[in-house]
């Protein structure tokens, strides 16, 4: 499971990628350009929504694909997309969809029943992570070409949140499926091509310099007002700094230095949106000094907040409440954090090993590095010894089978799959969950988990609070912030769309230069 990828370049590197792309396009503060450009500090994984789990490049998938269901815009809302309607059986286990008639592929292929349910099968037959939604699936029917019926093994409370999530099973065209199979389920194919329903389509994808969105004019929604969208790889924010300002770029949607957004010149302006990133400090609690709970809970006496928000964050997040993002979960149990220095000295003199490392990962914005500095102070007056740490992301990820030799904490941002509780407990606080980096394992906390996922809405909710407050008391896991998506346009930029659980992302389509 990846979720985002940082991938170091040198600046030298970024400014001939700069030099040679899109030299013949006027710039977008001229108000001429018929051209967005935006910026992504690194490539994309792939962009084959049936194998993507990243963050980077939620945009090339999201502009290009539409799943059956998705979010509204600022909200938490399922509403539909290649589906008009649905309807559940009173049992849950059979979801009817009734499609949108009309619809055509970028291949002019006309949207069907039958399209669907390839797709579906699509997923499931590559099986890579985002597949997990599909897995209880147990039949599939199409009883004409507007109808898509799907049929549970057992009740999944989340799975209309898995339908509308960013990662959600998107519906691929035929072209891609049929056409392009191979042997490997048309992945080949689609490393550089698509075949979706969205606004846009993808018309070049030049790794590591330049990915090319182009207006889908067949579009059964409203049309884009861009007829193009080029997404330039510029590894360095400070080179994505210099060109926005010089009306090169027209958005900078991640990772922009929070100090300098105060200090902006008027041609640009700052959107600040709600989002479900969340900043974690996970405890290695599987060797010394954190494997004792009583040195844990004094770790737990260090956490300052406050401090850690205000200072790193400079208005750009707000503090945790509670061990899941606020909007999908009500009456949590409270985070019971509280600076105690006597409490976390006393507790860190009980400590075998006073030499600890601190790990961050690689953050483009300095924040998390910011944060890691205000703990390496906390944590020195309760008389630790820590070495701050820059990791890669990859590298969290094999944590998981080195943990006497990982880092001891490890701060990092990770949203979850959808606005659901169980997408978000399932792969951070689950024993096998992908996001759970030091393999945190409470096999009560699984068989809550396990029952919360078919069992009524009143006893999931009240399952998913108790889960929380063991998460919070083992002291394993440390809720630090909610990270705000941040984004910094040209002035003359308005229609700014984004959805809390599509982090880093802005809607292409209703972009547009003035009108307000």
């Amino acid at each position: 499971m990846s979720r985002t990828r940082w991938m170091a370049a040198a600046v030298v590197a970024a400014a001939m990628m700069l030099a040679g792309c899109g030299s013949t396009e006027k710039k977008s503060v001229a108000g001429t350009s018929d051209v967005l450009r935006v910026p992504y500090l690194a490539d994309m994984s792939v962009p084959d929504p049936d194998v993507f789990y990243d963050i980077e490049g939620n945009a090339v998938i999201l502009n290009q694909y539409e799943g059956l269901l998705r979010y509204a815009p600022s909200s938490t809302k399922i509403v539909g997309s290649l589906a008009d309607s649905w309807t559940v059986s009173p049992d849950r286990l059979t979801y009817t969809f009734k499609l949108h008639p009309g619809v055509k592929f970028h291949s002019g292929a006309p949207l069907t029943s039958k399209a669907v349910k390839a797709a579906f099968e699509r997923r499931l037959d590559v099986d890579s992570a985002p597949a997990y939604m599909l897995k209880p699936v147990k039949r599939m029917a199409t009883p004409d070409d507007l109808t898509f019926v799907v049929t549970l093994k057992h009740p999944v409370n989340p799975f209309e949140a898995y339908m509308a999530s960013s990662w959600g099973p998107k519906i691929i065209g035929p072209d891609a499926i049929r056409t392009h199979a191979g042997k490997d389920f048309g992945q080949t194919w689609l490393r550089t091509h698509g075949d979706g329903t969205g606004p846009y389509k993808l018309t070049q994808f030049d790794r590591g310099r330049q990915y090319t969105l182009t207006r889908n004019d067949d579009y059964w929604g409203t049309k884009a007002n861009f007829q193009k969208v080029l997404i330039k790889i510029t590894p360095d924010i400070g080179t994505q700094r210099l060109e926005l300002q010089n009306g090169d770029l027209d958005a900078v949607v991640k990772s922009f230095p929070a100090s300098e957004l105060e200090s902006l010149p008027d041609s640009l302006v700052v959107q600040k949106k709600d989002s479900n990133l969340r900043l974690l400090l996970y405890v290695n609690t599987n060797k010394a000094p954190f494997d004792d709970p009583a040195v844990r809970a004094g770790l737990r006496s260090t956490i300052d907040i406050d401090q850690l928000v205000d200072q790193a964050y400079a208005g750009t997040a707000t503090k945790s409440v509670g061990a899941y993002p606020e909007a999908i979960l009500p009456g949590q149990p409270e985070l019971p954090y509280k600076v105690d220095d006597a409490k976390a000295a006393a507790a860190g003199r009980k400590a075998s090993t006073k030499k600890i490392t601190l790990a961050y990962t690689a953050d483009e914005s300095g924040v998390q590095r910011r944060v890691g500095e205000l703990l390496q102070a906390s944590l020195k007056k309760a008389g630790y010894d820590v070495t701050l740490r820059e990791v890669q992301l990859p590298d969290t990820y094999g944590y998981i089978k080195r943990l006497k030799s990982a880092p001891d904490l490890l701060l990092q941002t990770n949203t979850p799959d959808a606005a659901h509780p169980d997408t978000w407990a399932r792969i951070v606080f689950y024993s096998t969950g992908g996001l759970n980096f030091f393999g945190f394992s409470d096999r009560r906390l699984d068989a809550e988990l396990d029952r919360a996922l078919g069992a009524p809405e009143a006893e999931a909710t009240k399952l998913y609070q108790a889960v929380g407050r063991r998460v919070i008391d083992s002291n394993s896991m440390f809720f630090l912030g909610n990270v705000k998506d941040v984004f910094v346009l040209q002035k003359d930029l308005t229609g700014v769309q984004s959805v809390p659980e599509y982090p880093w992302t802005i809607t292409y389509a209703p972009l547009k230069r003035g009108g307000g």
